[in-house]
């Protein structure tokens, strides 16, 4: 059975978030997706805006979600996880951490990018204060 990890913050879950999870889910046969952790959340002006557990819970209300853990970040959840794939958006076809990429290499664990469209909740929420 291929185990795919799929990691994010998932703060004020929408489309792109959806799009991204459901095709990590049919690359292989089991999903299970990191949420990070509060206290590693990239702070912004009221964010995260829902705790972790909050996030959580949303995620793994999804149907083709078959486990969601809380982690600091990535390279705990590969960790953790040990997963057959690794999988991100495309936005980070050029940004995955070196020390991620050097863990899944020495692992065996393969890096996959979706190509759903590219949504961000940051600019999703300051387009809309802006711009009304």
């Amino acid at each position: 059975m291929r185990v795919v990890l799929a990691n994010g913050v998932f703060d004020i879950f929408h489309i792109g978030h959806l799009l991204y999870l459901e095709q990590a889910s049919r690359m292989g046969e089991r999903l299970v997706v990191s949420v990070t952790a509060d206290a590693f959340v990239n702070k912004g002006p009221h964010r995260p805006m829902f705790s972790a557990a909050q996030r959580a819970e949303i995620i793994s209300a999804l149907r083709f979600v078959d486990e969601v853990v809380i982690v600091d970040g990535p390279l705990q959840a590969l960790e953790l996880i040990k997963p057959d794939i690794f999988v991100k958006g495309q936005d980070y076809i050029d940004k995955i951490e070196k020390v991620h990429a050097d863990y899944c290499t020495s692992h065996g664990i393969e890096i996959r990018f979706t190509d759903q469209p590219i949504f961000s909740a940051t600019k999703i929420i300051y387009d809309r204060l802006r711009f009304g």
